[in-house]
């Protein structure tokens, strides 16, 4: 029998395509909450699918900065004793020529393994998202838009319907995104409707935002209307005016629309009218998964 490993807090890292996501989270012992608590959050803007997206490649400055910034993440995990749960990376990684080579350095330097995750596993990560404060959950879809990829899990009584999509906000504020891949994300959109979803669930931080300059706790249902206005509304207004209105990041400022155009066609697509948005990630994924690895 596999004996319990005693540890207080988790640690992980997430390299997206918009940018790196460390999350620290501490363990609740009590069996009524959600077992991961988040300690700590740090946010490394790094746009590599900017890089990727365009040339194919991870640039040499952008590995450098990435290597030193995930050594100086790795080093404080280790002085603070605390269980690692791991690095992902997401879509612009895995699109990128010189992906693997690139997490081969950054193992070497960190001494951490890498593990550049599919699309598909990626998309099966949102099975475990945590909605424990969301009341009347049905039939939910989740959905995660990200820099590069926008990845739906859905499941009914009997099945799971997971999928990616090279649909991503960065990757469509640089007009790489393809016909091909609106379809497929239809296609899969038509599965959704006839399983009958009621809701989509949404994770990133760009729907957090939306949420944010709307004043609505992110637990609380967004109706379709509201959405829209607001997403129509920025998309008239100049990057500079988003950032003075909302205090948005330069590098939220322009994302937050495409991503939002992607959130509209998936609301349209799937006939759901109402959405929600949640704190998860790669990262709560990963602890999550790491936690009952090694308490079970």
């Amino acid at each position: 029998m596999k004996s319990k490993k005693i540890f207080q807090r988790i640690a992980a890292v997430d390299i997206g395509s918009n940018a790196i996501k460390f999350k620290q989270f501490r363990i609740r012992t009590s069996k009524n909450l959600f077992p991961l608590e988040l300690d700590t959050f740090k946010r490394i803007d790094l746009r590599l699918g900017q890089d990727v997206f365009e040339t194919n490649r991870i640039s040499e400055e952008s590995e450098k900065r990435l290597i030193q910034e995930l050594k100086n993440l790795t080093n404080k995990v280790r002085k603070r004793k605390i269980e690692w749960a791991g690095i992902c990376a997401t879509s612009a990684t895995r699109n990128a020529v010189n992906g693997n080579e690139v997490c081969s350095k950054i193992e070497e330097a960190c001494q951490t393994p890498v593990n550049i995750l599919s699309g598909k596993q990626e998309a099966y990560y949102l099975k475990g998202a945590n909605t424990r404060k969301i009341e009347n959950l049905n039939r939910p879809i989740y959905v995660d838009v990200g820099g590069g990829s926008t990845e739906i899990y859905m499941r009914n009584s009997s099945e799971e319907f997971y999928e990616s999509f090279d649909l991503g906000a960065v990757r469509i504020m640089k007009g790489k995104d393809s016909i091909k891949e609106w379809e497929k994300l239809k296609a899969f959109l038509n599965v959704v409707k006839e399983n009958n979803a009621d809701a989509l669930v949404g994770i990133g931080g760009n729907i957090r935002r939306i949420f944010k300059i709307l004043e609505i706790q992110k637990y609380s249902p967004l109706e379709l209307k509201e959405f829209e206005e607001i997403r129509k509304n920025l998309s008239k207004m100049p990057i500079v005016d988003r950032i003075n209105k909302y205090s948005l990041a330069e590098d939220r400022a322009d994302v937050i629309v495409p991503a939002s155009d992607i959130f509209s066609y998936i609301l349209e697509h799937s006939n759901i009218n109402k959405l929600f948005a949640i704190d998860w990630g790669i990262c709560d994924a990963l602890a999550f998964e790491y936690l009952n690895e090694n308490l079970s």
